[in-house]
């Protein structure tokens, strides 16, 4: 079709002067740092390019008698370009701010080819005229729209299409402000593209484009909802998407501010004074560098600052702690605030959700003990992460296991009597084994498990399998086991001698384990648990005799049966033999059973046997073996003296 008119572009002049206006606004304010914060950027400047190349085009094709041809082409060519490459981009949009992106739905791919298929006969057009070609006619030069013009049409309609699917798919993930936001974005385009066609000399496209981004820059590129209002900082669902993002980078450059004691000052100040108190204090993390610095509010006391580099991170965090050296003002009267500032160090190593990491910095935070100190800063590094990381994936672990059993076994440790026609005793020990993981030490997940509230659940299992494993082996005489600490504050008396006779095994055949530390914490209670299972024909073994909790009176008035020394006491030192001797002789004219626990040489165990030790166990005879290997291990009567 010859396009015989001229094109009144006064509308579009306006759109292109108000959408300078928004760019600039846009770029001159600090944006959130998102996928679709710079997907939107790329959609302001294509909709710059394309009310631009319109304009351009419009004058140029006004004179096209004395405009060179290849200017028009390259004009009106990059303008149809740039038509198609926007509503694809505004697609693009609404899949990253779903949730969704191109890598992890391939199928949203697909909804590209369309716009790529447009894009390849729109660079083509010069050689095939298919949307456009400028030739003489009647020896005029004129401006010709190609059998496949209406194509453009076409692909705006499809992406309006997909957009308003989308919307439909996802609207449980989306809110209503966002539903509601492409819905008239949608009839926006629609309405400015149909009153184009009906008045095709009167540019009209422009003013649908910037009226869609102005109403999508109101709402859905506006950050308020990701603002926190008591201290205008970004909240903690802008830090999980900054730290999201961080992941894909590898690294990040941040401190973390503890403000400690601010929550029981705002109790002590006005509401007024309070929130004055916290806008000063977000005031104060912005004005570290408005335009490179990013601070986000996680909790009331805990704020994230972001640089650019590692320069301006250790130099920020110097300033940090110099201005919580000095009072803050708030309602009228100073307020003294401790902060302690966490940084990361150089090259720190970012391979975890934002959760992991939020989880791991809290925890860091809360026991100072595993952060390391310079001055007034604390440092985390890539291996302080990689050990938090790992208690967390062990906790995880160990919670998933302790419901199934699977991951725990025991091991049975022989405890070798001096004397002949001795019983066959063994120790029970717990070990665990992670997929993933691996083997994983005993010091290391018992604790887990104890300051998670698991041991009821750990005990059940030990107990349950060490009985089931007593039962179907008569030729045992007796089990030790370990019970937890917090075991005495459960009144586990029913639960555990229930276990015990549900496999129809004698009480007598169960010696319990009782660590010093343990029965140093509430002697009267552990005291008023052992004599109720002892009624029951159960009996008890004090642990770790000699790490310092209790002295010889405390152990005699409970009673334990069995006293097991703690290894240390093997050291050489003149001190530890003569308290070990001298322990040994005290409990043997108590008429109590002592087991001389880490024998490990030949020395050891002859300097122990002179002192009148008769119950020994240590890697000198035997490691922990399992179920099986212990078997093996009795049959052959290595277990008797020899």
């Amino acid at each position: 079709m010859i396009v015989d008119f001229t094109y009144q572009y006064q509308y579009e002049l306006c759109s292109l002067i108000f959408l300078c206006c928004l760019t600039i606004q846009f770029f001159s304010s600090k944006r959130f740092p998102t996928t679709t914060s710079y997907l939107f950027q790329w959609i302001l400047l294509c909709s710059l390019a394309d009310l631009s190349l319109d304009v351009i085009g419009s004058i140029t094709l006004a004179y096209i008698e004395t405009v060179p041809i290849w200017v028009n082409y390259i004009v009106n060519g990059l303008f149809y370009i740039f038509q198609t490459i926007l509503p694809a981009l505004a697609t693009t949009y609404v899949i990253y701010a779903l949730g969704l992106s191109y890598r992890r739905n391939p199928k949203l791919s697909l909804t590209l080819i369309p716009g790529i298929l447009v894009l390849v006969l729109q660079i083509t057009t010069p050689l095939t005229g298919l949307m456009f070609s400028i030739r003489k006619v009647d020896g005029v030069t004129r401006f010709i729209q190609g059998p496949m013009i209406k194509v453009l049409y076409i692909i705006v309609a499809f992406y309006l299409f997909v957009l308003l699917c989308l919307g439909f798919v996802y609207r449980s993930k989306m809110s209503k402000k966002q539903i509601i936001t492409i819905f008239f974005f949608s009839l926006l385009v629609t309405v400015a593209m149909v009153l184009q066609i009906m008045h095709p000399s009167i540019l009209l496209t422009g003013t649908g484009i910037t009226l869609a981004i102005m109403l999508w820059d109101l709402t859905l590129q506006n950050p308020e909802h990701m603002i926190d209002d008591s201290s205008g900082a970004f909240n903690i669902d802008a830090l999980n998407l900054y730290l999201e993002r961080s992941k894909i980078i590898g690294h990040v450059y941040a401190t973390v501010v503890e403000i400690d004691g601010l929550s029981a000052t705002d109790r002590g100040i006005e509401p007024g004074a309070a929130n004055a108190l916290q806008k000063r204090i977000g005031s104060f993390f912005s004005s570290l560098n408005k335009r490179t610095v990013w601070y986000f509010k996680e909790s009331r006391s805990r704020f994230w600052i972001f640089a650019k580099n590692q320069t301006e991170l250790e130099q920020m965090s110097t300033m940090i702690v110099d201005r919580f050296n000095e009072s803050w003002n708030a309602g009228g009267f100073d307020v003294d605030l401790l902060a302690r500032v966490l940084y990361f160090s150089t090259n720190t190593s970012i391979q975890l959700s934002s959760a992991e990491l939020i989880a791991i910095v809290g925890q860091a935070l809360d026991s100072e003990g595993m952060i390391t100190r310079q001055k007034n800063k604390y440092v985390i590094d890539s291996n302080l992460l990689a050990r938090y990381r790992r208690r967390n994936l062990l906790e995880e672990s160990l919670r998933r296991s302790l419901k199934t059993n699977e991951g725990f076994y025991l091991c049975y440790q022989p405890i070798i009597s001096m004397k002949p026609d001795s019983p066959t005793i063994a120790e029970v020990l717990l070990r665990f084994n992670d997929p993933n993981l691996g083997a994983v030490s005993p010091t290391e997940f018992i604790p887990i498990i104890e300051e998670n509230g698991l041991s009821m659940l750990m005990d059940n299992y030990v107990v349950d399998t060490a009985c089931s494993f007593l039962s179907n082996h008569p030729e045992i005489d007796v089990l030790h086991i370990n019970l937890s600490a917090s075991e005495f504050y459960n009144n586990p008396v029913k639960r555990i001698s229930s276990i015990v006779l549900g496999y129809n095994i004698s009480p007598s055949r169960i010696c319990f384990e009782i660590t010093e530390s343990a029965a140093a914490r509430n002697p009267e209670m552990l005291s008023s648990f052992m004599t109720q299972m002892i009624a029951l024909g159960f009996s008890f073994a004090l642990d770790d005799y000699g790490t310092g909790y209790s002295n010889a009176i405390q152990v005699i008035r409970m009673p334990f049966k069995t006293i097991k020394t703690d290894k240390v006491l093997l050291n050489e030192g003149a001190k530890s033999k003569g308290f070990l001797e001298s322990t040994i002789r005290m409990f043997n004219e108590l008429k109590m059973d002592m087991i001389i626990e880490g024998v490990e040489t030949k020395d050891q165990l002859d300097r122990v046997v002179s002192y009148g030790a008769n119950q020994i166990q240590g890697f000198l005879f035997s490691p922990p073996l399992v179920d099986v290997d212990y078997l093996s291990f009795i049959s052959s009567g290595k277990d008797k003296a020899r």
